[in-house]
This record gives structure tokens, sequence and C-alpha cells, in this order.
């Protein structure tokens, strides 16, 4: 999943990512590191229970993946 969609779906059933940190016991801004690509099992596990989804399509965005896909790395090169 890519990050925006799993902050869009969050803030769907949570109304914000805080939210979801605070009924799920986690601490501040650890949703935003794992979007940030750093492992972190539990909030991991936590968003994918949330989402219904299973966790290794959870805990990894698309962004390493298409790192060099975006269109201003494209037009660099």
């Amino acid at each position: 999943m890519h990050r925006e969609d799993i902050k869009a779906a969050l803030r769907k059933k949570y109304g914000t990512i805080r939210q979801f940190e605070i009924d799920h016991n986690l601490s501040r801004g650890a949703v935003h590191e794992v979007l940030r690509n750093r492992r972190w099992a539990k909030v991991e596990r936590a968003i994918a229970e949330a989402l219904g989804v299973p966790e290794s399509q959870s805990e990894k965005t698309d962004s390493k993946r298409n790192a060099g896909a975006h269109r201003l790395s494209a037009e660099v090169k």
C-alpha cells in the first residue's frame, strides 16, 4: 500500500492519525516513522490490523521501489 493510502484509510476510520495512535497506545509520531520506512513491528501490526490487510502489505510503502520513477528524478537524469 502507498503511504498516502494508509494515511487516508486511518483518517477515515479514526478521524486523525493521532487518534489512531492514542487508541492503539502508540507514541506520538509512531505512524509517521513507519511511513518513512522505519521498521517498527508493533506499529506495523497495529496498522495492518486496523486496515484489515496482511502485515506485509502495510509494512512497506511503494516509495523505495519507485524512488527512481518520480517524474522529477527522471528529468534530472
